[in-house]
């Protein structure tokens, strides 16, 4: 019989990672009182998390999931769609220092501009937001940065739906535990994903299956489209691994 970890490391059931009840962990930055979670510093809260490798979703109740790969092979990300809409959760190696989401918020803003999308920055509780509509769908892209990577919530659906969606993404990155590699890693790439083998029951049909879009694409062809993977930028440097 296997002993708890020590911590707020996560104990597995199969592939659904799950931790036991205890006080959540202090610490001096928002994302370490509140979420997301290190994996180091992950909290004992009972929660059931899809494990994915370097994500540990709590996936919304009723939502379906739909795995998107990349045309080269690899998982590029895993879209929960609720009746709002969608919501993707993904994590990116970034350097010791922090400030990439500083400059990828801007990025993005220019790109979306320049595809059409009416723009506005908001403040939220990590910081920057970035929301992005074009006709009657809207997307809100929230970035938190920890420990050597960065995590990024993308929530896009109709007008109509904004607020629940938008809620419900923020609720999905609190819960959320990422769990870095000890591989030194690009500055910018996504930190590989996995798709469970044993899948929970009301998930397996709908995450089995190939999404069918388009490269890059999580929205409809109408709405702001937010790229899977960040434009890598020449001297951006290694993000380490764990020491």
């Amino acid at each position: 019989m296997s002993q708890e970890p020590r911590g707020g490391r996560h104990r597995r059931t199969g592939r659904v990672a799950q931790v036991s009840v205890a006080a959540d962990p202090a610490g001096r930055r928002h994302h370490r009182r509140q979420g997301p979670w290190d994996a180091e510093d992950a909290p004992r809260d009972g929660r059931l998390r899809l494990d994915l490798g370097s994500v540990q979703l709590p996936v919304p109740r009723g939502a379906r999931l739909k795995a998107e790969p990349d045309p080269s092979g690899p998982l590029r990300a895993v879209h929960a769609l609720i009746p709002e809409g969608r919501l993707t959760v993904s994590a990116f190696a970034a350097p010791r220092t922090g400030g990439l989401w500083a400059e990828l918020v801007e990025e993005l803003a220019a790109q979306l501009a320049s595809e059409g999308a009416t723009i506005r920055r908001d403040r939220g509780e990590w910081g920057r937001e970035l929301v992005a509509r074009n006709g009657n769908t809207v997307a809100r892209v929230i970035g938190v940065e920890g420990p050597r990577w960065m995590l990024r919530g993308v929530g896009t659906g109709q007008i109509q739906h904004a607020l629940k969606l938008h809620g419900m993404l923020r609720e999905m990155i609190r819960g959320t535990v990422v769990a870095r590699s000890s591989d030194p890693l690009p500055v910018r790439s996504l930190l590989p994903l996995e798709i469970p083998e044993d899948v929970p029951a009301e998930f397996a049909d709908s995450l089995v299956e190939s999404m069918p879009t388009k490269p890059r694409q999580i929205t409809k062809p109408d709405g702001p489209v937010i790229p899977m993977m960040l434009p890598q930028r020449a001297g951006a440097g290694t993000s380490p691994g764990r020491s």
